[in-house]
């Protein structure tokens, strides 16, 4: 399932865990079903993969850098 992409050059799916590319840094210990994959426009690869909850996590991590003042 296509989840769309943003202009950093990637988009994003989602894949049952059995389509894992890279379980050795699968970054999940929940065990999740789904697993959400990023693929490079450029190679059309994936270069990174996380479940939900990472995921997110790190959006939350990305949203609070974002509003952060500068120090």
């Amino acid at each position: 399932m296509s989840l769309g992409g943003f202009q950093s050059g990637f988009s994003s799916r989602k894949v049952p865990r059995s389509e894992v590319r890279w379980g050795q840094f699968l970054i999940c210990n929940h065990r999740c079903e789904e697993v959400i994959q990023l693929i490079s426009h450029v190679s059309g690869e994936v270069e990174f993969e996380l479940c939900k909850i990472e995921a997110e996590r790190m959006a939350h991590v990305l949203l609070e850098a974002s509003k952060a003042e500068r120090s």
